[in-house]
């Protein structure tokens, strides 16, 4: 391979990976820190009537398309009222009837609202559209007439929309709202009306009605006008009289139908409350994903059962142990047993702790190599030679750990945890260096390897770069470039700077 195909390949891997996690941190919310939290909401209204000993009919309206939230969790509880679920001129709805139903009744409709990631208010995408107010000949006088002087004492939408509103929303100052409104009982129909009279001056508009995302038990119904001013839709809060962008507020439902409609029953009302939750980051994001039917749930390693991403866990670790292995061999210099023996040493030491694990490592080895070191006068050959230490390492364990135990140091137990197998081919190589170039690079080699091995480990307890790689598997390609790119490396090691100091100083 040439170096640019070596080049290419090394920024290949490392921008889709790079991009990858980058667009599962911002886009999809992916937390970067272990332990981290998200906040939530929990939304409920209860709805309680007295139902006339006949048909009743509850209708309610729900959450369903939330921008920029998803709505998960969601629980209709009825009771004996049968439910069935609308969506009507865009709004959800829930249904609950009862062919004969009496006495004190009560409904709830529960919900989760999961905010997604760098939630803002999100305009309405519905096009801009007139309809028909309906009025008849004397309301469409009035509502000319009112229009008129909105219009006669405002400069323009900023200050039309105001006038308009103040008008309908005190109709005791102006015979024409007044009439208008002669029917109304509530905020929200002045709202509607709103809307009607502002498709006759031919400005698109429609009223959403939603809730602040604050805890209370308590929630009261809260009502925008979303105008659109012919290129864009603004939204005015009726309750401040101003145009502004919402915080904290959740649409509820738009347009003119009621939150609650009930028919056969009495005294219907409805309360809502809002609590603020918290929950792990990670399970927030599986909600939502598992919510939305997203294919990067199902087709990652959160979608394996648990005892599969357990083993995940740890498996993940040692590819990082592997890169820092060649930065520690090949850029600082250090001279271990074998290619991947610290690693799995490492590896052996999460389960057995640090200390227990370089003190029992430790005594294994010393044994085993003078066992070995015995041996060598046998002048046996190399298999059943390693077959033997093999022997003597599993008798060495064995014994650890029953000496250990009886003095009280069930800790001790945990040497069974070493791979004897790489203990077994470290004694071996111990002797053969011992043997061949002196004690002296034999201890190196080893005080190398274990030195290796600590700080793979200590890499590899971090729980930050467990969650990772766990949770970013896609930074692999990173690693992989990475390793790569050490892999052409040719310049000197840090410990040769130091070890030719007077060669470089002349």
């Amino acid at each position: 391979m040439n170096n640019f195909q070596h080049r290419f390949l090394v920024l290949l891997l490392a921008c889709v990976g790079l991009s990858v996690f980058a667009y599962k941190v911002w886009f999809l919310g992916f937390p970067l820190l272990p332990g981290q939290t998200s906040a939530f909401w929990k939304v409920e209204a209860h709805v309680d009537f007295e139902a006339q000993s006949g048909p009743a009919k509850i209708r309610l309206q729900t959450l369903d398309r939330v921008p920029g939230f998803v709505v998960t969790d969601e629980h209709y509880i009825g009771g004996r009222f049968g439910l069935h679920t609308v969506t009507r001129s865009g709004n959800a709805e829930a249904v609950w009837s009862r062919r004969k139903a009496s006495g004190k009744q009560d409904i709830f409709y529960y919900a989760t609202l999961r905010p997604e990631r760098n939630w803002s208010w999100t305009p309405s995408s519905e096009p801009p559209r007139l309809f028909d107010p309906g009025f008849s000949p004397a309301e469409l006088t009035a509502a000319d007439a009112l229009l008129s002087k909105a219009g006669m004492e405002s400069a323009d939408l900023e200050t039309f929309v105001p006038l308009l509103m103040k008008a309908l929303l005190h109709p005791g100052s102006d015979p024409n709202a007044t009439y208008l409104l002669r029917d109304a009982h509530s905020r929200l129909e002045a709202v509607n009306m709103a809307v009607r009279v502002l498709s006759l001056a031919g400005i698109p508009a429609q009223s959403v009605h939603g809730i602040d995302l604050v805890t209370t038990s308590a929630a009261e119904v809260r009502h925008w006008l979303e105008i659109h001013d012919g290129t864009q839709w603004r939204m005015f809060d009726v309750a401040r009289d101003r145009f502004a962008t919402p915080r904290d507020f959740v649409p509820w439902w738009r347009g003119d139908a009621p939150l609650l409609a009930a028919s056969g029953v009495k005294n219907p009302e409805v309360r809502l409350s809002v609590v603020k939750d918290t929950m792990a980051a990670m399970g927030d994001v599986s909600e939502r994903l598992s919510a939305t039917g997203s294919p990067l749930l199902e087709y990652s390693l959160l979608g394996l059962p648990v005892r599969a991403q357990a083993m995940y866990h740890m498996l993940l670790l040692i590819p990082v142990g592997a890169l820092l292995l060649v930065f520690l061999r090949n850029v600082v210099g250090f001279s271990t047993f074998g290619t991947f023996m610290p690693v799995l040493i490492a590896l052996s030491f999460r389960e057995t702790e640090l200390v227990w694990g370089l003190t029992l490592f430790s005594l294994v080895i010393i044994l085993g190599l003078a066992v070995r070191l015995y041996l060598e006068h046998l002048k046996l050959l190399l298999v059943p030679r390693l077959a033997s230490v093999l022997i003597v390492v599993v008798l060495l364990m064995a014994g650890i750990s029953i000496v250990s135990y009886k003095l009280g140091m069930p800790r001790g137990i945990s040497v069974t945890l070493f791979p004897m197998v790489i203990l077994s081919m470290t004694i071996e190589r111990i002797s053969v260096i011992w043997d061949e170039l002196g004690p002296w690079n034999a201890i190196r080699q080893a005080l190398g390897t274990m030195g290796v091995a600590v700080l793979t480990y200590v890499v590899m307890i971090n729980d930050l770069v467990g969650h990772l790689v766990f949770v970013f598997p896609e930074l692999f390609l990173v690693l992989l470039a990475l390793t790569l790119l050490l892999g052409r490396y040719t310049g000197y090691r840090l410990m040769d700077l130091v070890r030719f100091r007077a060669f470089l100083d002349r």
